[in-house]
């Protein structure tokens, strides 16, 4: 049995060792040293085309007539001179020509300007007569020589460089690796590898001796291993049902075991789920699951949704493991669930990417921006240029000579802005206003280059041309920004063509990476707020339509309205709904059993994106704020009627709502009976007031740990909204109003501007503490902590809420009320 034994094991497991290590001298080492030398080689290769392209930079510019061509070699020169790479940062290129003489040696200064043709090194080797016939020859190559080390001039070493020909100036440019550093490195790797080698021969002399311990076991033992084996599915199925995570264990493809956690998240019944494949409950972004699950040798994870009964789709990781059980091959599934916080996370690295992606954008041909040539005679007047643009729908025109030679440009802005002026008429020849001479541009360049040039030179429009000079059409620099910064709409596009509420949420989850990326940028406040209202809208409305496709088309017309921030479209990251259902025609029983069960689907919808319910029930599901126009109109003549400081607290964001989505008309007539009431009760408007100024003023300490910013901001929200109200301005936008009551009311207009800007400053920080607070994975609030804050941004925040105190003494001074 010994003899058998060393055989059948022994002798197999020397044979294995004296083969790999003949193996790995005489093949794989050699194999990884060429390897390593390829690499190395190939790594001064592509340096040294990095320099080549740098020096074909300049002379670009000469091609452009940017530079003389002294001046480009000369910036080129310098700019190569102080170029260092590698650990040291001592590592450099140098130049000759094709005689040769040295043009720069960063370190071998004396050699600069000589002629070296006949430098020969220590050995004998004429190096750089070598690599003037190497680029003559190819253009390119290597070449062996001994040189200095780096900058120490009295150690010389073998060298190996690349040289590479730069053809329109007759230049060679190199550099080179030094071989003992390559020698260095190769004894390190040779060195790991021999420790490998004999961890491995330690190795396999461990699993022989252990081999030779179970080989020498009784038959008991080997009675007892196949008892073991009979008994592996029960113990896996002990560990499926043990698991406190969802588990499932597949066999030959089949379903055989599972616990309590992944029926309940699934919903099936346990004879149900035996039945399904794994193509039934699982699905790949790219690929099939049953494929994903041959591919894996242990274990891998994966990003799949799962399918319930519902055929609900949920996002989960996925940990597969394969395992063998008598010959026979199966798979251990442990899903989780992805939280929504983790998908926000990879939803904002990935916008983050798209938003770095728009300079893909900018190296773009101009051409795929190209608007189509219109031309005028540069006799004709103003006013048929005029007419011409509104028939072609353009906003340039080339201006030409009899029709043929183009001598200058004409675009809308010039005639509007001298025809206010008073400067022209509409007899005004085109050729006294044109702008000339014209600017051109190549269509194949990139877009970078066309706004680089509108920038440089203060241009609005350029002239494209093709390669036969011949003028294609035009671009505007507005465009091309929009092209190049418009995330945002691109959001909502995405949205406008969502099919599911899960898809409304994953994008729903996009906006604090915008807004982050907007603050981060010194957007300011308005811009901010109306990408995060239209953001709300756009959902708003898709959401709308996708609950209509389910229920049927509507009784009655209707329109969905915002109210509160909502409606003032300012809606910060930290919101819950204020919206209400207008429709028209008289109250029937059907049309509220529609709209009720139509605004209960929406506001559920709403809130399981992100939007949540209103505390206060302030939602078109709540049927009070479901009714008819006829009804509406009755509430606000209540309010209004019987108007008094307390309970106008209650309904004031009534008066801020704003057409979101239906018939617009509805809210505009609802708005129009608004103006009617109010207009006729004066006293209203003292009670507004009178609730305004119930809303204490916030002050700052520097003891105080937080500070609400809703708070801070409500007494300008409510003085803006008595004096729009109070004077017919039509608008619902905190700022719009502001603006709006500006000379119509004896308040000062610095006075106005000094609200406004203490009210961006304070929607600044919110939506900047929401934003931190969200990208963090914690819920958003309003609660500032003024530690946290700047000193510049402390004494800023100090002087804002000292001056909104001003606005109660306006209020109280305006309608005789008390504070």
């Amino acid at each position: 049995m010994k003899r058998v034994f060393i055989a059948k094991v022994i002798v197999p497991a020397v044979m294995v060792i004296v083969l790999f290590v003949t193996l790995y001298s005489m093949v794989f080492l050699p194999m990884v040293e060429k390897g390593f030398m390829d690499r190395k080689k190939e790594m001064i290769r592509e340096l040294t085309n990095s320099v080549w392209s740098v020096i074909d930079e300049y002379h670009q510019e000469i091609e452009r007539g940017n530079l003389s061509e002294e001046m480009a070699r000369e910036m080129a020169v310098n700019r190569v001179k102080f170029i260092r790479y590698g650990d040291e940062g001592k590592d450099y290129f140098w130049i000759t020509d094709m005689e040769p003489v040295m043009i720069m040696h960063p370190y071998r200064t004396e050699l600069n300007g000589a002629n070296i043709s006949e430098y020969t090194d220590p050995q004998g080797t004429m190096l750089f007569a070598e690599a003037v016939e190497k680029v003559r020859d190819t253009g390119d190559g290597y070449i062996d020589y001994w040189w200095q080390w780096k900058d120490d001039s009295t150690r010389i070493v073998p060298k190996l460089s690349y040289v590479r020909g730069f053809e329109p100036w007759n230049w060679i440019v190199g550099t080179g690796i030094y071989l003992e550093d390559v020698k260095d490195e190769m004894n390190m790797i040779r060195g790991s590898l021999v420790r490998t080698t004999l961890l491995f021969a330690v190795l396999i002399a461990a699993i022989v001796f252990y081999i030779t311990r179970q080989s020498l076991v009784t038959e008991r033992g080997r009675i007892d291993a196949e008892e073991k084996l009979k008994q592996s599915r029960l113990k896996y199925k002990k560990l499926v049902e043990a698991s406190t995570e969802s588990t499932m264990m597949w066999l030959n493809g089949s379903l055989i075991y599972f616990n309590k956690p992944i029926l309940e998240r699934t919903e099936y019944s346990e004879q149900e789920l035996l039945t399904k494949s794994m193509g039934e409950l699982f699905c790949l972004q790219n690929g099939v699951i049953e494929e994903f699950c041959h591919t894996i040798d242990q274990t891998r994870n994966t990003e799949a949704m799962l399918i319930t009964r519902k055929g609900e789709k949920v996002g989960v990781v996925l940990t597969v493991s394969r395992i063998e059980i008598n010959d026979r091959q199966g798979f251990i599934f442990i899903v989780k669930e992805v939280t929504r916080h983790l998908l926000r996370d990879k939803s904002v690295q990935m916008l983050q990417e798209e938003m770095r992606s728009s300079m893909l954008l900018m190296n773009s041909p101009v051409r795929m921006f190209v608007r189509g040539p219109e031309k005028i005679d540069m006799d004709q007047s103003i006013y048929e240029a005029a007419d011409i643009m509104g028939r072609k729908q353009t906003d340039l025109l080339f201006v030409t000579r009899k029709r043929k030679e183009i001598i200058g440009i004409l675009y809308n802005d010039i005639i509007i802005s001298g025809i206010v002026a008073g400067r022209m008429d509409h007899d005004t020849k085109v050729f006294n206003v044109m702008r000339s001479p014209v600017k051109y541009i190549r269509e194949n360049l990139p877009l970078f280059e066309a706004l680089l040039l509108m920038e440089n030179e203060d241009l609005e429009y350029l002239a494209v041309r093709n390669d036969e000079l011949q003028v294609t059409g035009y671009i505007g620099k507005k465009e091309l920004l929009e092209a190049q910064q418009n995330h945002s709409l691109i959001l909502i596009r995405k949205i406008e063509k969502a099919e599911t509420i899960g898809q409304l949420q994953s994008l729903y989850d996009k906006l604090p990476g915008i807004i982050s990326l907007l603050l981060g940028n010194d957007s300011n406040y308005r811009n901010i707020a109306q990408v995060s209202t239209a953001v709300s809208d756009a959902v708003t409305r898709r959401l709308i339509e996708l609950t209509i496709e389910r229920t049927g088309a509507p009784p009655a017309g209707f329109a969905f309205v915002s109210l509160g921030s909502e409606g003032r479209e300012e809606q910060t990251l930290k919101t819950d709904q204020d919206n209400a259902l207008i429709y028209e025609g008289e109250k029937t029983n059907e049309a509220d059993e529609y709209f009720h069960e139509l605004s209960e689907s929406i506001n559920k919808g709403l809130n399981d994106i992100g939007y949540d319910y209103c505390r206060g029930k302030i939602m078109a599901g709540n049927p009070r704020w479901c009714q008819p126009v006829s009804v509406w109109k009755e509430y606000f003549s209540e309010w209004v009627e019987n108007s008094d400081p307390e309970s106008i607290l209650d309904t004031s964001v009534f008066f801020d709502l704003r057409y979101v989505y239906g018939d617009r008309s509805l809210v505009d007539e609802l708005k129009k009976e608004i103006t009617t009431i109010t207009d006729s009760r004066a006293v209203f408007y003292t009670h507004l007031a009178q609730s305004v100024l119930r809303h204490k003023t916030v002050t700052y300490s520097e003891k105080q740990e937080t500070l609400d910013l809703k708070r801070a901001i409500m007494p300008i929200v409510g003085f803006a909204r008595v004096y729009a109200l109070k004077n017919n301005v039509h608008e619902t936008n905190t700022i719009y109003r502001l603006k709006g009551i500006i000379g119509l009311e004896k308040i000062s207009k610095s006075f106005v501007e000094e609200i406004i800007e203490a009210y961006q400053y304070l929607m600044f920080l919110r939506f900047r503490l929401q934003t931190q607070k969200i990208l963090s994975n914690e819920k958003p609030d309003n609660l500032l902590r003024p530690d946290e804050l700047s000193n510049i941004e402390k004494a800023a925040l100090k002087t804002v809420l000292s001056g909104i105190t001003s606005i109660h003494t306006q209020l109280s001074f305006d309608f005789d009320v008390t504070i």
